[in-house]
Protein backbone atom coordinates (compact mmCIF):
# COMPACT_ATOMS: atom_id res chain seq x y z
CA UNK A 1 0.00 0.00 0.00
CA UNK A 2 1.06 3.58 -0.65
CA UNK A 3 0.72 4.51 3.02
CA UNK A 4 3.44 2.03 3.98
CA UNK A 5 6.06 3.86 1.92
CA UNK A 6 4.62 7.35 1.93
CA UNK A 7 6.95 9.13 4.35
CA UNK A 8 10.03 6.93 4.19
CA UNK A 9 12.97 9.31 3.83
CA UNK A 10 11.02 11.86 1.81
CA UNK A 11 10.18 14.48 4.41
CA UNK A 12 6.93 15.07 2.57
CA UNK A 13 4.43 15.07 5.42
CA UNK A 14 2.12 17.99 4.86
CA UNK A 15 1.63 20.34 7.78
CA UNK A 16 -1.43 22.13 6.46
CA UNK A 17 -1.99 25.84 5.92
CA UNK A 18 1.16 28.01 6.04
CA UNK A 19 3.45 25.06 5.35
CA UNK A 20 5.53 25.02 2.17
CA UNK A 21 3.69 24.51 -1.07
CA UNK A 22 4.67 22.02 -3.73
CA UNK A 23 4.12 22.90 -7.38
CA UNK A 24 4.31 20.35 -10.18
CA UNK A 25 4.63 21.83 -13.70
CA UNK A 26 3.40 19.42 -16.38
CA UNK A 27 3.55 19.61 -20.18
CA UNK A 28 0.53 17.62 -21.44
CA UNK A 29 0.76 15.09 -24.23
CA UNK A 30 -2.68 15.76 -25.64
CA UNK A 31 -3.73 12.16 -25.02
CA UNK A 32 -6.89 11.76 -22.96
CA UNK A 33 -5.49 8.60 -21.36
CA UNK A 34 -2.51 10.55 -20.00
CA UNK A 35 -4.77 13.26 -18.61
CA UNK A 36 -6.87 10.59 -16.91
CA UNK A 37 -3.74 9.03 -15.39
CA UNK A 38 -2.65 12.41 -14.02
CA UNK A 39 -6.05 12.92 -12.41
CA UNK A 40 -5.93 9.44 -10.88
CA UNK A 41 -2.52 10.21 -9.37
CA UNK A 42 -3.93 13.44 -7.91
CA UNK A 43 -6.84 11.49 -6.42
CA UNK A 44 -4.35 9.06 -4.87
CA UNK A 45 -2.59 11.95 -3.16
CA UNK A 46 -5.84 13.38 -1.87
CA UNK A 47 -6.83 10.03 -0.38
CA UNK A 48 -3.60 10.19 1.61
CA UNK A 49 -4.49 13.64 2.96
CA UNK A 50 -2.69 15.86 0.44
CA UNK A 51 -5.17 18.36 -1.08
CA UNK A 52 -4.48 18.94 -4.77
CA UNK A 53 -5.59 21.64 -7.18
CA UNK A 54 -4.97 21.52 -10.93
CA UNK A 55 -4.49 24.84 -12.72
CA UNK A 56 -5.28 23.97 -16.32
CA UNK A 57 -3.41 26.24 -18.71
CA UNK A 58 -4.87 24.38 -21.69
CA UNK A 59 -8.25 25.99 -20.89
CA UNK A 60 -9.11 29.69 -20.84
CA UNK A 61 -11.25 31.30 -18.18
CA UNK A 62 -14.70 32.50 -19.32
CA UNK A 63 -17.63 34.22 -17.59
CA UNK A 64 -19.38 30.87 -17.52
CA UNK A 65 -16.28 29.03 -16.33
CA UNK A 66 -14.20 31.23 -13.98
CA UNK A 67 -10.73 30.19 -12.97
CA UNK A 68 -7.31 31.45 -11.91
CA UNK A 69 -7.71 34.86 -13.52
CA UNK A 70 -10.82 35.49 -11.43
CA UNK A 71 -9.05 34.35 -8.29
CA UNK A 72 -6.38 36.99 -8.90
CA UNK A 73 -8.79 39.91 -9.33
CA UNK A 74 -8.86 42.30 -6.31
CA UNK A 75 -12.12 43.88 -7.49
CA UNK A 76 -13.93 40.58 -7.01
CA UNK A 77 -12.92 40.36 -3.39
CA UNK A 78 -10.61 37.41 -3.92
CA UNK A 79 -7.30 39.18 -3.30
CA UNK A 80 -5.19 37.54 -0.58
CA UNK A 81 -7.96 34.97 -0.04
CA UNK A 82 -6.83 31.40 -0.56
CA UNK A 83 -8.86 28.93 -2.57
CA UNK A 84 -10.41 26.51 -0.05
CA UNK A 85 -9.42 22.86 -0.24
CA UNK A 86 -12.28 20.36 -0.50
CA UNK A 87 -11.09 17.65 1.87
CA UNK A 88 -14.50 16.06 2.18
CA UNK A 89 -14.35 14.36 -1.22
CA UNK A 90 -10.84 13.04 -1.90
CA UNK A 91 -11.85 11.53 -5.25
CA UNK A 92 -12.86 14.94 -6.61
CA UNK A 93 -9.78 16.88 -7.77
CA UNK A 94 -10.27 20.66 -7.92
CA UNK A 95 -9.57 21.97 -11.42
CA UNK A 96 -9.53 25.58 -12.59
CA UNK A 97 -9.08 27.00 -16.09
CA UNK A 98 -5.86 28.99 -15.86
CA UNK A 99 -4.50 30.07 -19.25
CA UNK A 100 -5.20 33.78 -18.76
CA UNK A 101 -4.33 33.70 -15.07
CA UNK A 102 -0.88 32.27 -15.81
CA UNK A 103 -0.21 35.07 -18.29
CA UNK A 104 -1.33 37.61 -15.69
CA UNK A 105 0.92 36.09 -13.01
CA UNK A 106 3.91 36.18 -15.34
CA UNK A 107 3.29 39.82 -16.20
CA UNK A 108 2.99 40.81 -12.55
CA UNK A 109 6.14 38.84 -11.73
CA UNK A 110 8.12 40.71 -14.40
CA UNK A 111 6.90 44.05 -13.03
CA UNK A 112 7.56 43.27 -9.36
CA UNK A 113 10.71 41.19 -9.78
CA UNK A 114 9.05 38.26 -8.01
CA UNK A 115 8.86 34.62 -9.06
CA UNK A 116 5.43 33.72 -10.48
CA UNK A 117 5.15 30.79 -8.06
CA UNK A 118 5.74 33.11 -5.10
CA UNK A 119 2.87 35.29 -6.27
CA UNK A 120 0.71 32.21 -6.71
CA UNK A 121 1.35 30.93 -3.18
CA UNK A 122 -1.16 33.13 -1.34
CA UNK A 123 -4.04 31.99 -3.52
CA UNK A 124 -3.48 28.23 -3.26
CA UNK A 125 -1.80 27.89 0.13
CA UNK A 126 -4.59 25.63 1.43
CA UNK A 127 -3.36 22.87 -0.87
CA UNK A 128 -0.39 20.54 -0.53
CA UNK A 129 0.22 20.25 -4.27
CA UNK A 130 -0.57 22.52 -7.20
CA UNK A 131 -0.36 20.98 -10.66
CA UNK A 132 0.42 23.50 -13.39
CA UNK A 133 -0.78 21.87 -16.59
CA UNK A 134 0.09 23.99 -19.62
CA UNK A 135 1.61 23.93 -23.11
CA UNK A 136 5.35 24.51 -23.15
CA UNK A 137 5.31 28.19 -24.30
CA UNK A 138 2.97 29.14 -21.44
CA UNK A 139 4.58 26.90 -18.84
CA UNK A 140 8.10 28.24 -19.42
CA UNK A 141 7.17 31.63 -18.00
CA UNK A 142 5.96 30.00 -14.78
CA UNK A 143 9.30 28.21 -14.27
CA UNK A 144 11.32 31.33 -13.46
CA UNK A 145 13.66 30.52 -10.58
CA UNK A 146 12.64 26.87 -10.41
CA UNK A 147 15.18 24.15 -9.64
CA UNK A 148 13.06 21.04 -10.12
CA UNK A 149 12.50 19.81 -13.66
CA UNK A 150 8.93 19.81 -14.94
CA UNK A 151 7.21 16.66 -16.15
CA UNK A 152 6.43 16.10 -19.80
CA UNK A 153 3.88 13.43 -20.65
CA UNK A 154 4.83 11.44 -23.75
CA UNK A 155 2.11 10.75 -26.34
CA UNK A 156 1.43 7.24 -27.54
CA UNK A 157 1.49 7.98 -31.28
CA UNK A 158 4.85 8.13 -33.05
CA UNK A 159 3.56 10.86 -35.36
CA UNK A 160 3.71 13.21 -32.36
CA UNK A 161 7.45 12.82 -31.74
CA UNK A 162 8.33 16.06 -33.56
CA UNK A 163 5.79 18.19 -31.70
CA UNK A 164 6.84 16.60 -28.39
CA UNK A 165 10.50 17.32 -29.10
CA UNK A 166 9.61 20.91 -29.97
CA UNK A 167 7.88 21.28 -26.60
CA UNK A 168 10.84 19.72 -24.79
CA UNK A 169 13.24 22.07 -26.56
CA UNK A 170 11.12 25.11 -25.66
CA UNK A 171 11.15 24.19 -21.99
CA UNK A 172 14.88 23.44 -21.95
CA UNK A 173 15.84 26.58 -23.87
CA UNK A 174 13.50 28.85 -21.92
CA UNK A 175 14.17 27.58 -18.40
CA UNK A 176 17.41 25.61 -18.51
CA UNK A 177 15.51 22.64 -17.07
CA UNK A 178 15.35 19.37 -18.97
CA UNK A 179 11.87 17.87 -18.54
CA UNK A 180 11.41 14.46 -16.96
CA UNK A 181 9.75 12.34 -19.64
CA UNK A 182 6.90 10.11 -18.48
CA UNK A 183 5.13 7.53 -20.65
CA UNK A 184 1.92 5.98 -19.32
CA UNK A 185 1.68 2.58 -20.99
CA UNK A 186 0.36 -0.90 -20.16
CA UNK A 187 2.84 -3.21 -18.43
CA UNK A 188 2.96 -5.61 -21.39
CA UNK A 189 3.68 -2.77 -23.84
CA UNK A 190 7.44 -3.02 -23.48
CA UNK A 191 9.79 -0.05 -23.74
CA UNK A 192 7.81 2.79 -25.27
CA UNK A 193 9.24 3.66 -28.72
CA UNK A 194 8.08 7.29 -28.57
CA UNK A 195 9.76 7.74 -25.20
CA UNK A 196 12.96 6.25 -26.61
CA UNK A 197 12.86 8.38 -29.77
CA UNK A 198 12.22 11.58 -27.82
CA UNK A 199 15.09 10.87 -25.46
CA UNK A 200 17.44 10.16 -28.36
CA UNK A 201 16.41 13.40 -30.11
CA UNK A 202 17.21 15.40 -26.97
CA UNK A 203 20.58 13.74 -26.57
CA UNK A 204 21.50 14.17 -30.22
CA UNK A 205 20.39 17.77 -30.73
CA UNK A 206 20.60 19.29 -27.25
CA UNK A 207 23.49 17.23 -25.84
CA UNK A 208 21.37 16.55 -22.75
CA UNK A 209 19.70 13.27 -21.86
CA UNK A 210 16.34 13.54 -20.09
CA UNK A 211 15.34 11.23 -17.28
CA UNK A 212 12.79 8.78 -18.67
CA UNK A 213 10.12 6.89 -16.74
CA UNK A 214 7.36 4.52 -17.76
CA UNK A 215 4.33 3.55 -15.68
CA UNK A 216 1.24 1.44 -16.18
CA UNK A 217 -1.65 3.58 -14.86
CA UNK A 218 -3.86 0.49 -14.65
CA UNK A 219 -1.49 -1.15 -12.17
CA UNK A 220 -2.26 0.18 -8.67
CA UNK A 221 1.34 -0.09 -7.49
CA UNK A 222 2.61 1.76 -10.56
CA UNK A 223 0.05 4.52 -10.08
CA UNK A 224 0.88 4.81 -6.39
CA UNK A 225 4.59 5.06 -7.12
CA UNK A 226 4.01 7.73 -9.74
CA UNK A 227 1.75 9.72 -7.39
CA UNK A 228 4.53 9.67 -4.77
CA UNK A 229 7.09 10.83 -7.33
CA UNK A 230 4.81 13.65 -8.46
CA UNK A 231 4.85 14.98 -4.91
CA UNK A 232 8.52 14.26 -4.28
CA UNK A 233 9.80 15.90 -7.47
CA UNK A 234 7.59 18.99 -7.29
CA UNK A 235 9.05 22.45 -6.79
CA UNK A 236 8.94 23.65 -3.17
CA UNK A 237 7.62 27.17 -2.61
CA UNK A 238 8.05 28.60 0.88
CA UNK A 239 5.56 30.96 2.56
CA UNK A 240 6.49 34.59 1.75
CA UNK A 241 7.33 35.46 5.36
CA UNK A 242 9.47 32.35 5.80
CA UNK A 243 11.32 33.04 2.57
CA UNK A 244 11.99 36.64 3.64
CA UNK A 245 13.31 35.43 7.01
CA UNK A 246 15.64 32.95 5.31
CA UNK A 247 16.98 35.60 2.95
CA UNK A 248 17.56 37.99 5.88
CA UNK A 249 19.37 35.27 7.83
CA UNK A 250 21.52 34.47 4.82
CA UNK A 251 22.40 38.15 4.35
CA UNK A 252 23.34 38.62 8.00
CA UNK A 253 25.53 35.52 7.96
CA UNK A 254 27.34 36.44 4.76
CA UNK A 255 30.89 37.78 5.24
CA UNK A 256 31.37 41.46 4.61
CA UNK A 257 32.96 42.43 1.29
CA UNK A 258 35.41 45.33 1.44
CA UNK A 259 36.33 47.38 -1.59
CA UNK A 260 39.59 49.29 -1.64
Amino acid sequence: MLESVWHQGTGLRWQGVQSSLRVLPVVPSGDSADAAALWMACAQLQQQGYPVVVLDGTEQETPALPGLQDLLQPRLGYAHTALPADTGNPLSVATLPAARGMVQLQHKASVTGTRPLELLYRYVRNHALVVLLAPAPLLVGMLQGCRQAPLQLVPAQSRNVVSSYRALKQVFAGSGLMPRLVAMRPADYGLDPVLKSLSQCALRHLQAEPLCEQFDPLQPRHLQRWALQCLEHAETVQPPQEMAAREAAFSSSSPAVWSH
